[in-house]
C-alpha cells in the first residue's frame, strides 16, 4: 500500500512539472517529406511516438502469441497422438498376453510408428504374426523394428531365433545366432538358443565345441550340460564314426559315465571288436560298480568266454551274493557251455532276487536241460525277451561232467 502510494506521488509530481514545462514553452515539431509537411508541438509530437511505439509492441506481441499458439496447438495434438497410441499398443498387448493374434497385430502394429519407443510394439506385432503363420509378415515387422531401433538389434535377433525355433526354421536360426555370437560372443541366452538349435541339426561336432564356453558362462545346469554332453557324443557315435578311435576322443571324465560306456561297448561288438567291447566293460566296471555295464558284460559274447567268466568269478568275491553279477555269470557259463554251473548260477540269483528276467533265462535252460515242470513252471511266471545265448541239445551234459561221467566208467 505504502509503494502505490509512493508510485502516485511520484506521478504526480512529474505530471505537475511536465504540466509547468508545457504551459512555460510548448516546443515545437516539424515533419516533412517531399510536398507534405507536419507541424505540432513538442509533447504532441512526443505523445505520438509513444503511442506509435506503444502501437507496434502490440502488434509484434500479439504476432508472437499467435505464432506461439499454433506451436502449443502443434504439440497438444501429438502429445493427443502419442497418449491414444500408447493405449491402443498397452491394449494390443493385453490381446496379445490372450493369444488373440488378429486383433493384436493391427493394434500394435497401427501404434508402433506413433510410439515414442516404437520397439516394443513392432515385436509384439512380429509375435502376433508369427502366431497367425504369417511369416513373411513377421519378418517385414522385425525390419521394422531394426530401422526404429538400431541400437537394440540384440534384443531383436534374439526375438527372430526364437521365433525361427518356434517354427522350426533351424537353419535360419542358426544364421541368426551366429551372427548374434559375433557381436555377443558371451551372451548366455545366444549361447543356449546356439546350443539347442546344433542339437536340433545334430551338427554334434559344433555343439562339443561350444561346450566348453557353455560351461564357463554357466549357461546351463551341470546335469543339463552332461547330458548334452552324452547326446552329442552318441549322435558322432550313431553317424558312424570308428568307435575306438572315437573313444580317444572322448575326455576322462565322460569315460566314466556307465551310458556312454555301454555305447560304445556295443559299437565295438557290432564292428566285431568283441575283444575291445570286453575290456571296456571290464575296466568300467572295476572301476565303479554298475549294474547297467555289469547286465551288458553278461550277454556280451566275446572272442575269449573263458576270460569272461575268469572276471567275472573274480568279482564275485568282493559281491558273492550280488543278484545281477549271479545272472551275468549264468550267461557267461552258458557262453562257455557249461549247462549245469550256469544253471546253479541262476538259481542263485533267482533267490537274491525274483526278477522276471532271471526266471526265463532259467526256465528256458531248464527246458533244454529236460526239466519240463521246472522251465515251464517259470516260463509261464515271466514272459521277457531273452538275448540269444547257447543252449544244451535235448539231453547233453556240459563237457566237464561228461569227461567226469567217463573217467568214472573206466575206473569201475
Amino acid at each position: 500500500m505504502k509503494r502505490i502510494l509512493l508510485v502516485l506521488l511520484v506521478a504526480l509530481a512529474l505530471g505537475g512539472v511536465v504540466g509547468a514545462l508545457m504551459v512555460r514553452d510548448p516546443g515545437y515539431v516539424l515533419l516533412a517529406y517531399d510536398q507534405m509537411a507536419m507541424e505540432t508541438s513538442l509533447w504532441v509530437g512526443l505523445l505520438l511516438l509513444a503511442g506509435g511505439y506503444l502501437l507496434i509492441w502490440l502488434v509484434v506481441r500479439l504476432a508472437v502469441q499467435l505464432a506461439h499458439g499454433r506451436g502449443n496447438l502443434r504439440g497438444w495434438a501429438n502429445r493427443r497422438r502419442a497418449r491414444a497410441a500408447a493405449e491402443r499398443a498397452q491394449q494390443g498387448q493385453l490381446l496379445l498376453a490372450e493369444g488373440r493374434w488378429d486383433q493384436a497385430r493391427k493394434l500394435l502394429e497401427g501404434a508402433a510408428p506413433q510410439l515414442s519407443e516404437p520397439l516394443l510394439g513392432y515385436l509384439g506385432a512380429a509375435r502376433a504374426a508369427h502366431e497367425q503363420g504369417d511369416l513373411g509378415g513377421r519378418d517385414r515387422l522385425l525390419q521394422a523394428a531394426r530401422a526404429a531401433a538400431p541400437q537394440a538389434v540384440l534384443a531383436i535377433g534374439l526375438t527372430q531365433a526364437e521365433l525361427q525355433q518356434s517354427a522350426g526354421q533351424w537353419p535360419s536360426c542358426r544364421a541368426t545366432l551366429e551372427q548374434l555370437q559375433q557381436q555377443a560372443p558371451r551372451h548366455p541366452q545366444v549361447l543356449r538358443l546356439l546350443a539347442v538349435c546344433l542339437r536340433q541339426l545334430h551338427d554334434w561336432q559344433a555343439l562339443l565345441t561350444l561346450l566348453p564356453e557353455l560351461e564357463k558362462r554357466h549357461v546351463f545346469a551341470q546335469d543339463a550340460l552332461l547330458e548334452l554332453q552324452l547326446q552329442a557324443w552318441h549322435g558322432r557315435l550313431a553317424a558312424g564314426e570308428d568307435a575306438a578311435e572315437l573313444w580317444r576322443q572322448v575326455p576322462k571324465a565322460l569315460k566314466r559315465q556307465p551310458p556312454l560306456v555301454a555305447a560304445f561297448a556295443r559299437a565295438l561288438h557290432q564292428a566285431n571288436h568283441s575283444g575291445e567291447a570286453e575290456n571296456l566293460l571290464r575296466t568300467a566296471i572295476g572301476q565303479s560298480w554298475s549294474e547297467p555295464l555289469l547286465h551288458l558284460y553278461g550277454t556280451l559274447m566275446s572272442d575269449d568266454p573263458g576270460k569272461q567268466r575268469v572276471t567275472a568269478e573274480g568279482w564275485l568275491k568282493q559281491h558273492p551274493n550280488d543278484p545281477d553279477l549271479l545272472l551275468a555269470l549264468g550267461r557267461i557259463s552258458l557262453m562257455n557251455r557249461l549247462w549245469d554251473r550256469a544253471r546253479e548260477y541262476l538259481e542263485a540269483s533267482l533267490r537274491q532276487k525274483h526278477a522276471a528276467e532271471t526266471q526265463a533265462e532259467l526256465g528256458r535252460l531248464c527246458l533244454a536241460l529236460g526239466d519240463s515242470e521246472r522251465g515251464g513252471e517259470l516260463l509261464s511266471q515271466a514272459l521277457t525277451d531273452l538275448p540269444p545265448l547257447p543252449l544244451p541239445a535235448r539231453g547233453e551234459r556240459s563237457p566237464a561232467l561228461a569227461a567226469s561221467a567217463t573217467h568214472s566208467g573206466r575206473g569201475a
